[in-house]
């Protein structure tokens, strides 16, 4: 009976309260902030302008977001503060999934290439850690986006399934 009880306290804590507390976790999209710094916004009209169609900017977009910030288990816990912390103006160095996932869906938004409906953010269900990840739809198939875990060899188009 006890393991029960373990149990449940652990899925209120992990879907209910963090999912409340740590911001862009919720149970809905956050809203994008109209102004973004300009030197983001030239590297998204960058990408854009070198990209050949939608999914050429999201690998583009994926793969700037994979190289300057970087998943762990370990810092996710030691670290936690960082997901309380405004992504937009993050240091390169490790970010959670939430913060990463945030930053790639602004690009993705500000670009003008797609909208809030082309994108899904996603919770794996059972999972140690609560971890989240993106589905981008372009020309009418999805994909899922999980920079977070690209330390794990996680290429895009995959995702985190138990253990993120």
């Amino acid at each position: 009976m006890s393991i029960m009880y373990l149990v449940l306290a652990y899925l209120l804590v992990v879907w209910v309260g963090i999912r409340l507390i740590v911001p862009y976790f919720g149970y809905r999209k956050d809203q994008l902030p109209q102004e973004i710094p300009p030197v983001l916004e030239q590297l998204i009209q960058q990408f854009s302008n070198d990209s050949a169609n939608d999914f050429d900017f999201l690998e583009k977009t994926y793969e700037y977001i994979t190289s300057k910030y970087k998943g762990s288990r370990i810092k996710t816990i030691t670290n936690f503060w960082r997901a309380f912390q405004n992504p937009v103006n993050a240091k390169a160095g490790f970010l959670p999934c939430n913060s990463q996932n945030y930053l790639l869906r602004l690009m993705l938004v500000k670009s003008g290439r797609f909208t809030e409906n082309h994108i899904q953010v996603r919770v794996v269900p059972l999972n140690f850690f609560i971890h989240q990840y993106l589905r981008v739809n372009i020309d009418g198939q999805w994909i899922n986006v999980d920079p977070w875990s690209r330390f794990l060899n996680i290429k895009l188009g995959g995702r985190s399934i138990l253990i993120g």
